[in-house]
């Protein structure tokens, strides 16, 4: 076996050193693989000595452009490598594993050739695999040149935005010849290297309009292989920037991003990429506004912020809030940046009530529409309306309708029953706020009212009830048996001194009014007895026997304009009393109001009166006449009126002869009976028959002093009487009067019930 070992290496030996090249043709001896290293490195090249499992490996020797570098003899195990390799260590081996691996380590230069292995097997023929080892050498570090062929550091500048920055980079060395590649920040700009004038250099010249994209630091990268980084080069751009992002965002006191009014609230604003730093400035509207915080600014970041407390307003909504980034060293229109956002400010509705229609104030005729509309301005939306009337809700399907839940409610005919107070409230995701008060006017034409027409002292009065009140009245009158009077007032009074015309019986009056919304429907009527504005009965009269008649005379009374007297006979049967004549009686003397305080008394003549006649006194105006005083003469009085028996002879129609007869003796008689008389002492004149009369303090001083004024006669007799006649002189009907005996004067029987008798009577004495 050692012998055998001893023939292997010496033939190995014998190979190697007889048949020091060996030609590889790459492709048709085997494959040939790339392969690079970078100077200094190491790299591994890698053979596929595996066999087939019934063939082993023989001998594995690498070659380096076709000249041996090492050996394995897998049969004894043994290695041999090139002198030049092994005094320096570089090369190295690994044939445990597979594929076999070959280390060259301290890579020079040189080491860059073609590289073959060679396989031997035992059975199987020989396999040639190729590596082309290429070894790198990087390039210098690039350097800068401006557009003045200055060398630059690392920075330059200042630019402002939109200029032009020129710059070229330059590189030594390098093989293969490095690639120059620009960058802004890891954006590539520019690759078009090219030679430079200057042996083994290769520059790239840039020109590169300044933005903002581009504003990082630029760098220039150098590299001619992928095993290692490129050579790298940066240089910081001095640019002046405005802000490229200004943002609005609330911090505090929003919900959702949205505002309350009344509730402050503090909002941000952060710029961005300003260079230098901003100035931010916050704006509501085109009004600046002061009360924001002290503006921060991080250098590392680049952004500028600035706080802001806002106390939102109901009219703010709406608004616009704008935040403005400005960097002072760049021109104007260049420098500024900004951010807006729209307020959205949330409050409870601000309700409004108001009335559709024609233009009248919170006035609706009867019959017609009422519109009432809710005006709101609210945010959020109301979602909910409520209608109040003299602030109790308005229901549903009530007078009002069944839309009482909406923004408008509508009445197409409207009542008087419907006027009062009216609000509305609106509901929304604040609140609840309801509106003022609106008093709303129900107008209406006028109706007769309960009474009507009444009648107030001596006017009547048209009582209707209308909205507005009215303001003519139209009055329709006619007297008793009379034409029917139209007369137009202003007033609801009508005086009755502007009805012509006679008012002692009945008046029927109707009256209609009108307020400028319409005239009266159905007038107001009425039928009027003015009893009542008659004057009362007389109270204080007494029948004298005067001037050979009877007269009536009485103390007037309130409210009358003339007087009446009349006389009443018996009727031949005896039984009832009937109208004789009628006249007026007229005032006294002026003498009357001698004594203060004395009222004037009227008088009547009546005339003759006999047993059982009565005398009449009635107080009158254009109203009617009062009920007549009825006084009955006494006994005294007709006796003192009664005729002497002479008296009826000359009443007698004698012939003239019997006249002349009598007359002749009358005249002889009357001569001696004038003689004897002569003789005699003239007696006193018979005192006057008197008839006590009840009067009080006041008549009874006017008739003490009224016999002082008349003529003394011998036969001046008066009757009084307190007594008066629930009847008038027209109406009273036929009384019985029996004649009594003259014994029985002082005895009456009571009166029929149509004529009251004189209370208390006295006959003459």
């Amino acid at each position: 076996m050692d012998h055998r070992m001893r023939v292997v290496w010496t033939l190995i030996f014998f190979m190697v050193s007889v048949t020091p090249t060996h030609i590889f043709i790459p492709g048709a001896d085997g494959p040939v693989i790339a392969q690079e290293a970078l100077e200094g490195g190491s790299t591994s090249l890698f053979c596929d000595a595996s066999a087939d499992p019934n063939d082993e490996l023989m001998l594995l020797v690498w070659y380096k452009n076709n000249a041996p570098i090492y050996s394995f003899d897998a049969r004894v195990r043994t290695e041999w490598s090139n002198p030049s390799y092994n005094t320096t260590s570089r090369l190295t081996a690994d044939v445990n594993q597979q594929p076999t691996a070959l280390t060259v380590n301290n890579l020079r230069g040189d080491d860059q050739a073609l590289y073959h292995c060679r396989v031997d097997f035992l059975l199987a023929p020989t396999r040639n695999i190729g590596v082309n080892l290429t070894v790198i050498v990087p390039p210098s570090r690039p350097f800068f040149l401006d557009e003045l062929g200055n060398k630059v550091g690392s920075k330059i500048g200042p630019y402002h935005e939109g200029d032009t920055l020129v710059l070229s980079c330059l590189v030594i060395g390098g093989r293969p010849p490095p690639k120059i590649s620009w960058y802004s920040g890891d954006d590539l700009v520019d690759a078009s290297d090219g030679e430079s004038d200057i042996p083994g250099v290769k520059e790239n010249e840039l020109y590169l309009p300044l933005t903002r994209n581009n504003a990082q630091a630029l760098s220039c990268r150098a590299t001619n292989t992928d095993l290692t980084e490129p050579v790298i080069s940066t240089l910081q751009i001095d640019l002046y920037l405005a802000a490229y992002n200004v943002s609005i965002s609330w911090v505090r006191g929003t919900v959702e991003g949205t505002l309350q009014a009344g509730k402050q609230v503090v909002v941000k604003c952060v710029a961005h990429g300003s260079r230098p730093p901003p100035e931010l400035s916050w704006w509501l509207d085109h009004r600046h506004l002061t009360q924001h915080s002290n503006q921060s600014w991080d250098n590392a970041t680049g952004i500028a912020s600035s706080h802001l407390q806002l106390t939102p307003a109901v009219g703010d909504h709406g608004a616009t809030l704008a935040c403005v980034a400005t960097n002072t060293a760049m021109p104007p229109g260049r420098d500024s940046k900004a951010d807006l956002t729209i307020l959205n400010v949330t409050y409870s509705p601000v309700v409004e009530i108001s009335m559709k229609g024609d233009g009248r104030l919170n006035q609706v005729s009867e019959l017609d529409t009422l519109h009432l509309e809710c005006e709101v301005k609210a945010n959020p939306p109301v979602v909910k309306y409520k209608w109040f009337y003299n602030d109790i809700e308005i229901g549903e399907n009530s007078l009002w309708g069944s839309s009482t839940s909406s923004a408008t409610l509508v009445v197409e005919e409207t009542t008087r029953e419907l006027a009062g107070r009216y609000c509305c409230s609106a509901l929304n995701g604040v609140g609840e706020t309801r509106s003022d008060t609106l008093n709303i006017t129900v107008l209406y034409p006028p109706e007769c009212s309960e009474q009507g027409i009444k009648l107030v002292g001596e006017t009547l009065q048209c009582i209707v009830r209308s909205l507005p009140p009215p303001d003519t009245f139209f009055w329709h009158v006619q007297p008793s048996d009379e034409e029917v009077q139209h007369l137009t007032s202003g007033s609801a009074y009508l005086p009755l001194s502007q009805i012509t015309g006679s008012l002692a019986t009945t008046l029927s009056a109707s009256c209609e009014a009108s307020n400028g919304i319409a005239s009266q429907d159905k007038a107001c009527q009425k039928i009027f007895h003015f009893e009542s504005l008659r004057p009362p009965q007389p109270q204080q009269c007494d029948l004298a026997y005067e001037f050979e008649e009877f007269q009536m005379r009485c103390v007037p009374v309130e409210n009358a304009t003339y007087y009446e007297v009349s006389v009443w006979r018996l009727s031949t049967s005896n039984s009832s009393l009937m109208l004789e004549r009628r006249g007026s009686m007229g005032y006294g003397t002026g003498r009357a109001l001698a004594r203060g305080g004395t009222p004037w008394l009227v008088r009547g003549a009546l005339g003759s009166l006999g047993p059982g006649d009565e005398a009449g006194a009635a107080a009158c105006n254009r109203y009617g006449c009062s009920p007549a005083l009825l006084l009955r003469p006494t006994e005294n009085l007709l006796d003192a009126a009664s005729v002497p028996w002479w008296k009826f002879l000359t009443e007698k129609d004698f012939g003239i002869s019997i006249g002349a007869v009598i007359l002749v003796a009358v005249f002889i008689l009357s001569t001696w009976l004038a003689v004897r008389l002569a003789r005699r002492t003239r007696a006193k004149p018979p005192a006057p028959v008197i008839q006590l009369v009840h009067l009080d303090d006041a008549s009874r001083e006017y008739l003490d002093t009224l016999g002082e004024q008349k003529v003394r006669a011998s036969n001046s007799l008066r009757s009084c009487s307190s007594g008066y006649s629930d009847g008038s002189m027209e109406s009273v009907p036929t009384i019985d009067r029996r004649r009594k005996s003259r014994n029985n004067l002082w005895t009456f029987e009571p009166p029929p019930p149509d004529v009251t008798l004189t209370l208390s009577r006295e006959s003459a004495v």
